[in-house]
């Protein structure tokens, strides 16, 4: 009786034993599939987020191509697509404000330029670049303020004295008169950027302005010389890995400069054998046309100052 009573009790306790190794084995299992699932979860989520990013590339790479094959429209929405997928990425920023820009969009220019410089408002001296000549872009259509523009080319040099806005501030001295000060700004452009062609250009229209023919000319001369191509092919310093022909930079240049339509075209002369004196008095003549027209609309101020160290509020 004993006996079977003890192998009774062994029994139960066989069987308990079981019970708890069944139930310690299924709790690893389920352990692992939950492990695997949350692995599984991982893995999609990290797949998800490596195909965005490579959509996002993607669509600005195709956006950065429409752009220099001259498609702005096609350009302007790929980069509006690709900043839904990463709306803070700067170069997509600024080459859509380019492209509104170059279509005379000019609120969605300054809007998007403004979302740029929310970015990285210490930083972005783009922005505040491009809001310096779309305010004194000589287009009729174009929200022409110069008090607007002197400010933004002011900040853009504060933020990177090396941007190129002190040939702006230079070319909004023109517009209002202020000779004196253009004169001053173009030598310093002409010395900082020895391969300018602006600074020369301008600085012969002040030359001949004055009647010094002669340095006018010389000036003139030197602005066509370096209008020569040196180099068969640039690779433009942006994301996207777009290489770019010479005469989309020279093209790219003239758009960072108020006057850029007038000094871009005298590359023309470079082989011509019959650049003179003469032809250069027909050029500054139509120039001084037309900067007469626009200088007259450009001496009222208005605006607000943009203080140093802190960004501006909207000009606009």
């Amino acid at each position: 009786m004993f006996l079977g009573h003890a192998f009774r009790s062994a029994g139960a306790s066989s069987r308990i034993w079981i019970v708890l190794l069944i139930l310690a084995v299924l709790g690893v299992v389920a352990m692992r599939l939950t492990q695997t699932r949350q692995q599984e979860s991982g893995d999609g989520h990290e797949q998800g987020r490596l195909q965005l990013t490579r959509q996002f590339w993607d669509t600005y790479k195709q956006a950065s191509q429409k752009r220099a094959a001259g498609d702005l429209e096609t350009a302007a929405s790929l980069y509006q697509k690709a900043l839904q997928l990463k709306p803070q990425h700067e170069d997509s920023l600024y080459y859509l404000g380019n492209c509104f820009l170059e279509l005379s969009r000019y609120q969605e220019a300054i809007d998007t330029n403004l979302k740029l410089i929310a970015v990285n408002p210490l930083g972005s001296s783009r922005g505040y670049m491009q809001l310096g000549l779309i305010y004194s872009d000589l287009d009729p259509r174009a929200p022409f303020d110069l008090e607007k523009a002197s400010q933004y080319f002011q900040r853009t040099l504060e933020v990177d004295p090396d941007s190129g806005a002190m040939l702006g501030i230079a070319e909004v001295a023109m517009l209002r008169g202020n000779w004196q000060k253009a004169r001053e700004s173009l030598l310093s452009v002409n010395t900082d950027s020895p391969m300018s062609m602006a600074a020369p250009y301008l600085l012969g229209f002040l030359s001949y302005r004055k009647g010094d023919k002669l340095q006018a000319w010389q000036w003139f001369h030197l602005a066509v010389q370096r209008g020569e191509l040196k180099k068969p092919q640039l690779k433009w310093t942006e994301e996207g890995d777009i290489k770019a022909d010479p005469e989309l930079r020279w093209r790219a240049l003239a758009r960072q400069s108020v006057f850029g339509k007038y000094w871009l075209p005298m590359r023309k002369y470079l082989n011509d054998s019959g650049l003179s004196p003469t032809v250069m008095e027909a050029e500054y003549q139509r120039f001084s046309q037309d900067l007469a027209l626009k200088s007259q609309l450009g001496r009222a101020p208005t605006g607000r100052a943009i203080t140093r160290g802190q960004p501006p509020h909207p000009l606009y």
